[in-house]
């Protein structure tokens, strides 16, 4: 549940960054800040039904991570959700499942892999997830 809405504010932010003019696009004006808009969203949009999948699969890694099953599935996971462009713009690292499955505060690990989040304490992050 927490990596579930640890993704979803790395999206939310990014969302609110892109609409919310906090990003280099509010550099740009009229028509191309909306064609930019609209196919950044069409992207994204992808990208949000592969992490709802990459989180369902979470799931289970952490139920089944001593397993050899679990260290297959952490490396699929992790090719899935690290090619995606969000993580990529993101994140410093690159994420590790299997070791988010392990840690008792996964996301004080992802701030420290996302900076993005690094002043965003995890109460004021899902404040924002509920806005979003």
């Amino acid at each position: 549940m927490v990596l579930k809405l640890v993704i979803f504010l790395i999206i939310g932010l990014v969302l609110i960054g892109i609409f919310g003019n906090f990003s280099p696009v509010a550099t740009m004006t009229g028509s191309a800040q909306s064609l930019y808009t609209s196919v950044t969203t069409a992207a994204l949009a992808g990208e949000l039904t592969e992490i709802r999948n990459v989180i369902n699969e979470f799931l289970v890694l952490r139920q089944i991570r001593s397993s050899d099953e679990g260290e297959v599935l952490a490396e699929e996971l992790d090719h899935r959700i690290n090619n995606l462009q969000l993580v990529k713009m993101h994140c410093n690292e690159k994420i590790s499942t299997l070791d988010l499955a392990y840690e008792k505060n996964p996301y004080e690990k992802i701030q420290q892999l996302c900076p993005t989040l690094k002043n965003l304490s995890f109460s004021k992050a899902a404040q924002l997830f509920r806005l979003i």
